[in-house]
């Protein structure tokens, strides 16, 4: 298997959609397809991501008889000494599944795991907007949270994966008080959903109708809005002084939206002395698989005769 012959495998995984590809060593995709993930979760969804490399090399012509380079991004975090997934709630039975066995058994050595926002991140670094940066991070905002970090063109994963999961970031809304939220049950579409029917709004079920209603004017739905902006403008501001980024892309369902980053983005600098660059993702829901296949097609020009 040449280097120009040679293929990767690439597999973005979500709670309710599964997106993979396959693709030269350049990166360049020559097959790709998305279906439901399996809902019975587990070894089942495992298996379905073999599956898809199966139903993708048959319609691309190749034969995998050989190992290949795979590259999954998952909802979780990866624990770097062993590999397993935890903080994978969206998955049934996904924490308790080997799946990085399980996929190394069927693919060979060449497989890794990676944390989905991370290789959102390197997608966007790759192809989208943090094209050139070298300290970036892509805050993902849809049903959950989540945080890729790449610091020195690097991705951070921290001491046990676990970098990034800023889900259960603490916020006090009185700091005397004992009275603490998170940064998810704050600024997740469960509770933008929440707070807008808590405001007295009515005849929104999702976070898309109350996008919908702000259209027509709904001044309950611009005030949700304006106090969900503000929550994500103070974790933003966290990160820069920690991390001092070059830019922090905004990923995911509700992150993309121009109506809640711009109300972000204009928050700012009343939170915070120096500025601050923020922007939507350029890749929408195909930055993980993007970074996905990134990733695969970077370790299969490393070593183009994958291990046996």
């Amino acid at each position: 298997m040449t280097r120009d012959t040679a293929c990767c495998f690439a597999a973005d995984l979500g709670g309710t959609k599964l997106a993979a590809a396959m693709a030269d060593a350049r990166g360049r995709i020559v097959a790709e397809l998305t279906e439901p993930t399996d809902p019975r979760g587990g070894a089942y969804v495992a298996e379905q991501i073999a599956a898809c490399a199966d139903k993708l090399a048959q319609a691309a012509g190749i034969e995998l008889t050989r190992p290949v380079h795979v590259m999954v991004g998952v909802p979780g975090a990866i624990d770097p000494r062993t590999g397993r997934v935890s903080q994978s709630p969206n998955i049934a039975g996904f924490e308790d599944f080997d799946v990085l066995g399980y996929l190394r058994g069927r693919f060979g050595p060449d497989v890794s795991i990676e944390n989905d926002v991370n290789l959102a991140m390197l997608g966007e670094q790759a192809l989208g907007c943090a094209s050139g940066c070298h300290n970036a991070a892509f805050l993902a905002l849809g049903t959950g949270v989540g945080l890729g970090l790449l610091i020195n063109d690097k991705l951070f994963r921290g001491a046990s994966g676990a970098a990034g999961e800023i889900a259960d970031l603490p916020f006090a809304r009185d700091p005397t008080s004992q009275i603490q939220s998170t940064f998810e049950l704050e600024v997740g579409s469960l509770a933008i959903v929440d707070r807008y029917r808590r405001q007295g709004g009515s005849g929104a079920v999702t976070v898309r109708d109350i996008f919908r209603l702000l259209e027509q004017g709904d001044e309950v739905a611009a005030s949700v809005l304006d106090t969900t902006a503000r929550w994500v403008a103070l974790a933003v501001v966290t990160l820069q002084s920690l991390l001092d980024l070059e830019l922090i892309v905004f990923g995911g369902s509700i992150g993309v939206r121009p109506e809640l980053y711009e109300r972000v983005r204009k928050a700012l600098p009343a939170l915070f002395s120096r500025p601050i660059t923020i922007a939507p993702s350029q890749l929408g829901d195909r930055a993980g698989l993007i970074g996905a296949v990134c990733a695969a097609a970077h370790a299969l020009r490393q070593n183009p005769e994958p291990a046996h």
